[in-house]
This record gives C-alpha cells, structure tokens and sequence, in this order.
C-alpha cells in the first residue's frame, strides 16, 4: 500500500514540478526582478504546495461524489490549489488592495486550472486501454470463433462465468477472479463484485439517481456499486 500510495504521490506532483520550472523561467508577476535561483524555489515550491491542495480536494471530492466527472475534478482541484497556495502569493505580493489581491487570486485560480488539466489530460492518457487480445490466455479457453473477439466484459453466474464479446457470448466453469486474471493483458475493472469489464468494451456510462450504469457495446447494462464507482472514477472513466 505505501508504496501504491507514493507512486500516485509522485505522480501526482510530476505535473506541477514542471510547471514550476516553467514560471520559474517565464517570471511572471513581477518575478523576474528576483535571480532564477530563487525564481526556481519559488515557483516550484508553491506550485508543489498547489498539487498537494489540489490531490487533497480530490481526495474529498472523492468520497463526497465519487461519479464526479473530469470538468468537476478540474474545478474542485484547482480551487483546492488556489486555496493552498492563497497565503503565499498574497504574502509575497501584497498589492494593497482588496481588488488587487482578487485579481492576483483569479490569475492564480487560471494557472492552477490549466495545471490541473494537463494533469487530468496525462493521467487520462496513462490510463488509455491497450489491449493485445491475442495474448490473453482466457481466450485459449473459449471455442475457435471467440479466440480473435474482443471481450467487452465477464459476468459471474453461480459457478460459472459469461463471457460478453463481439461475437456473442459463451458460458465457462471458472470463478470470476481466475477469468479477471486470464483476460491479462486486456485493460479493465471490477465495477460491481460479480462483474469484470474491459475497457475497450465500453459504449456509454449512464448515471441515473446518483446511481452509475455501464453499457457493453452490445447493448448489455452493467451495475456499477458504490465501491465500483470508486474504481471507475480512479480509471478516468467519466
């Protein structure tokens, strides 16, 4: 787990690092009137201070709404970076006035949005499927025309497993987690504790009532439980 944990944390704070250095090399707000050592210092540190209030609004955000969609994660993010970062800016650049330090504020709040974005953007790619049917073994298992399908999800019926493709459908006696872990390499997730879907096999998410559901690219409705929706939403989903 902690090792889990300081992966996502130093991934987390890859993107703000970068953009420190960025406006360390920029200087604006009047920064480039300082030496780039402590421009550098400066604006790498408070764009980190801005990444942990913005992975600490997600967090929140995550237990309050986790079907959230990405325009809201990038709202919530990035005040919670403005807010981090709120004392720092005015302190070093007090203008005197409730107008201007606003704007100051506002300015921040845009940089800060646009971080998070390209966060989201770069998470969201690292997460895309790539999916090598070919190589896995849970296709071995099925009759010759499913062995060139493309799974779009495994369900589990007492002891048996259904398996959902593009070519239709087809019964195994396994459990679901032995077939989670023959459909490797194939990206996917456990919404709900007797679903497996893949990726690829995603046509729509729908939310109804507060409630996620995911429909297969063949039509069939898969229930999403509140833990699942965790899942989903960690996967970039929605």
């Amino acid at each position: 787990m902690p090792r889990i944990f300081g992966h996502h944390l130093i991934r987390g704070l890859l993107t703000p690092f970068i953009a420190g250095a960025v406006l360390a090399i920029l200087a604006p707000f009047g920064t480039d009137e300082f030496g780039p050592i402590f421009r550098f210092i400066y604006w790498i540190g408070l764009t980190l201070a801005g990444g942990l209030g913005a992975m600490g609004a997600n967090a929140l955000l995550m237990k309050l709404r986790p079907d959230a969609g990405g325009v809201t994660r990038a709202l919530v993010q990035s005040l919670g970076a403005t807010l981090a970062v709120a004392p720092f800016v005015i302190g070093a650049f007090w203008s005197g006035g409730f107008m201007g330090n606003l704007l100051s504020l506002f300015y921040i709040w845009v940089i800060a949005i646009v971080i998070t974005a390209v966060g989201l953007l770069a998470e969201k790619r690292q997460n895309a499927p790539q999916q090598d049917v070919k190589t896995a073994p849970l296709l071995e298992r099925l009759p010759p025309k499913f062995r060139q399908s493309q799974i779009y999800a495994i369900s589990s019926e007492d002891h048996y497993i259904r398996i959902h493709s593009d070519v239709g459908e087809h019964m195994l006696l396994m459990r679901l987690s032995d077939a989670e872990d023959l459909a490797a390499p194939i990206a996917g997730l456990k919404p709900h504790r007797s679903w497996w879907v893949a990726e690829a096999g995603i046509d729509e998410i729908v939310k109804s009532n507060g409630k996620l559901r995911i429909r297969l690219k063949s039509g069939t409705d898969v229930p999403v439980s509140r833990e699942g929706a965790k899942r989903v939403r960690a996967a970039n989903w929605i």
